[in-house]
């Protein structure tokens, strides 16, 4: 895929805006012009001001850069001094005499160049008359062929630099001149400069936003795994900076499975140390220090906790969370008194670059602050930094932990339940949620062999002796539905069934996720189970509670897709509302429903089943469940050859294979390494010969699959459809073809387009070339089946 190097915006990347700014340049030419150009840090604000100066130099423009001072001092007029000294130094003494004594003596004050010294306090220069006769040099600098002065970090300088490009509103430059001020988005200096207006619009605002997916993927260097690459793309969020950052570390060390998004905002981060491609020389070193101690205190935090952990006085942390504040690094939080970092990335990263030894003692510091002494979980991530087996309370405040977060981080909730079970003696609860998070973050391998040694009755599915009473009957049967979970994953389906099918139907009705999980189960199974899975998707949808809308819309959800296997379209409509309602928290135990959605909706609504199965895929990346990320990559293949996007399914396909190696689902790995050769060597690859062919995707699909000889109940089998559905689309293909028989069919895809009978005519009964490409096993439907 295309990048830029280190960065560098490729090409198209941010055309719009750099149309913009070359607009402004030329009409610059007959009267001088102004722009504020802002966003957030690390948006690439300053690389296209660069590249508008290499634009304007192409064009033989007088060219002139300056930036604030990045410590928060220097002499007053700082930016325009960097910009302008080096243009008077070598400027023709000419022009310095037209300037006039009384000019050249106010902008000695200022301009080193100029001869002067300026040793007194800012209030000691008179920033009206050193405007006017700045006005005026920027006026002989652009003679006739133009100026373009650009003053970067404009948020940064002081009141003076507002104050003269007030001036210049007011008294344009009578020459072409064109002034870009680059500043952030936020805080007291950029509420300055954002005030700039004049009644005529003479000043012009380009905000520059997060970069949307297509182009942020552009910026990604070649060679990234699938998953690290969708990682960094939800983590940066667009940023090219963070971009930059994510991609030029290595790879996180998590054992192959994603971190939540949730993760990033606090505690030890899952992310690599490459926070040297953050551009944070900026920041004065107290503020540099007060963003560490606030990395390691997370969000969010306080004045407070910053002094306690830095450790500074309140005093000095006010100051460096205000110009933090003032670089749009952190923000104010919902609760009063309370900051938190913008971008949750940008805090993982200033945590994990600081040594270990830092980041203990740090965070220690954090845990005395009085606001971190109020919340008990604000320990957990130190917990999980140290190696000594925990107490009895620390054991407990770890399961609470992992208990809460197991659905939204479950890397870190399986972390968290793991330290919990090493307490001797620890009850049988702490490893089983730990299997429950192995499974959730994409580990089902390593948690069904914790179930075989802790849990030796593998085949029989219930608990060892004496456990269920000790512990609870229901806690036991959710750890059966998590161990078919498991082993369905892994494509075990038959011994999935024994598992749950050692649960009694009392206990089955007291879990509702277990008839859910027994009707997942047979809809992955094929015919004839799929018969089985309407009876069992009822049965959860009548166990589900109504007040449990979560649980309640995964039934209705599974309950659509038993009826579309069987060639009907009910339940999709009420379930959709109510898990859109849900949000991302609330749809964090049961995202899988947006896959059971969209396969309720595939063979109709080619469109909505594509929005299910993205935002299923959006939340299961969100929250880290990276069993779920597989199924719906599938899916969204599927759809996208389906609306016939062959780019998106082949990436998507690709994606899943290497999602379903990683789990170790060998079949569902093969059913998609199915569907992308089919992708990749399909009839749109050979259009001299198909394009006449008035079928859609699915129906040429199936078409294909005549060839080889297959019977209906076969082709529903390959495509996880019924066979009532499979005689509808037999029925449509025969119509567009005007053929009566399936050899019909197959003798008219083994002509070239030039040789088609026209439809209606009769065709011969026995085909020239038998067609040859491979339907994937599953069809893009769930996968490991068929």
């Amino acid at each position: 895929m295309p990048h830029g190097q280190g960065g560098e915006p490729g090409q198209g990347v941010r055309a719009h805006e750099l149309a913009l700014l070359m607009e402004e340049l030329d009409h610059a030419r007959a009267a001088s012009g102004f722009v504020r150009l802002s966003g957030e840090p690390w948006v690439g604000k300053t690389r296209l001001a660069l590249r508008l100066a290499r634009a304007a130099a192409h064009r033989e423009w007088t060219v002139a850069c300056g930036r604030a001072a990045r410590d928060g001092t220097g002499r007053p007029f700082h930016a325009l001094v960097d910009a302008l000294d080096d243009q008077l130094a070598s400027a023709d003494p000419a022009a310095l005499e037209r300037l006039g004594p009384a000019r050249l003596r106010v902008l000695a004050q200022v301009f080193p160049a100029l001869g002067g010294t300026f040793t007194g306090s800012p209030r000691d220069v008179d920033v009206h008359a050193v405007a006017r006769a700045v006005r005026a040099v920027l006026e002989e600098l652009a003679g006739r062929r133009g100026l373009l002065l650009v003053l970067d970090d404009a948020h940064r300088a002081g009141r003076e630099v507002a104050e003269f490009a007030e001036h210049l509103l007011r008294r344009p430059p009578d020459a072409p001149v064109l002034t870009v001020l680059v500043h952030r988005g936020s805080g007291q200096g950029a509420g300055r400069l954002a005030s700039l207006a004049h009644p005529d619009g003479a000043v012009r605002h380009i905000p520059l936003r997060p970069l949307p997916r297509a182009a942020a993927a552009a910026l990604l260097p070649a060679g990234l795994a699938p998953l690290h690459r969708e990682l960094i793309l939800r983590d940066a969020a667009g940023v090219p900076g963070l971009l930059r950052a994510l991609s030029d570390g290595e790879p996180p060390d998590t054992g192959g499975v994603p971190h939540s998004s949730l993760e990033l905002a606090c505690g030890p981060s899952p992310l690599a140390p490459s926070v040297q491609a953050l551009d944070l020389g900026a920041l004065s070193p107290l503020a540099r220090r007060a963003a560490a101690a606030a990395a390691a205190a997370g969000d969010p935090f306080t004045v407070e906790t910053v002094a306690h952990t830095a450790p500074l006085s309140v005093a000095e942390a006010l100051r460096a969370v205000d110009e933090l504040h003032s670089e749009g690094i952190v923000g104010p939080d919902r609760r009063a008194g309370w900051f938190r970092f913008r971008r949750p990335a940008a805090r993982a990263l200033l945590h994990q670059a600081a040594g270990a030894a830092q980041r203990r003692a740090a965070r220690e510091r954090a845990l005395a602050a009085p606001a971190m002494g109020e919340d008990t979980g604000a320990a957990v991530p130190a917990l999980l930094e140290t190696t000594a087996p925990p107490t009895a309370a620390e054991a407990d405040l770890l399961e609470k932990y992992a208990r809460t977060t197991v659905f939204t981080q479950p890397a870190r909730a399986e972390r968290a339940a793991r330290r919990a079970a090493e307490r001797p003696g620890a009850p049988p609860g702490a490893w089983l949620l730990r299997c429950q998070a192995l499974v959730l973050c994409g580990r089902p391998a390593q948690a069904l062999t914790e179930y075989a040694r802790r849990w030796p009755r593998q085949e029989a599915g219930r608990p060892p002796a004496g456990a269920a009473e000790r512990t609870g009957t229901a806690v036991w049967t959710e750890a059966t539905v998590w161990r078919a979970r498991a082993l369905r994953l892994l494509g075990a389906r038959a011994q999935a069934r024994r598992v749950l099918r050692a649960v009694s139907a009392e206990d089955r009705a007291a879990v509702p996720a277990a008839q859910a999980e027994l009707a997942a189960l047979l809809l992955e199974s094929g015919q004839p189970a799929r018969a089985a899975a309407l009876g069992a998707a009822r049965r959860a949808v009548r166990c589900a509670p109504q007040s449990d809308v979560a649980a309640h819309s995964h039934a209705l959800a599974l309950l659509a897709a038993a009826h579309a296997a069987r060639g009907a379209a009910e339940a999709a409509g009420e379930a959709g509302p109510l898990l859109s309602g849900l949000g991302r928290e609330g749809a964090a135990p049961v995202v899988e429903a947006w896959r059971w959605l969209g396969e309720a909706v595939a063979d109709g609504d080619g469109r909505r089943a594509r929005r299910c199965f993205q935002l299923g895929f959006d939340l299961a990346l969100h929250h880290g469940q990276g069993h779920l990320l597989g199924s719906f990559a599938l899916g969204l293949a599927r759809a996208c050859l389906d609306s016939g996007d062959l780019t998106a399914a082949a990436t998507h396909a690709r994606f899943a294979a290497t999602e379903f190696d990683r789990l170790t689902a060998y079949d569902s790995s093969v059913a998609a390494q199915d569907l992308l050769e089919f992708i990749e060597e399909g009839p749109w690859h050979h259009p001299e010969k198909y394009f006449g062919i008035p079928l859609s995707t699915r129906e040429r699909e199936i078409a294909m699959l005549i060839g080889p000889g297959l019977t209906n109940k076969q082709i529903a089998a390959r495509m996880n459809i019924s066979i009532k559905t499979v005689e509808t689309y037999l029925g449509r293909i025969f119509k567009k073809l005007g053929v009566k028989s399936r050899a019909q069919v197959v003798f008219l895809l083994s002509f070239p387009v030039s040789e088609f009978p026209a439809p209606g005519e009769e065709c011969g009964p026995t085909p020239r070339r038998p067609a040859t490409v491979r339907s994937p096993s599953s069809g893009g439907h769930p996968p490991g089946s068929g």
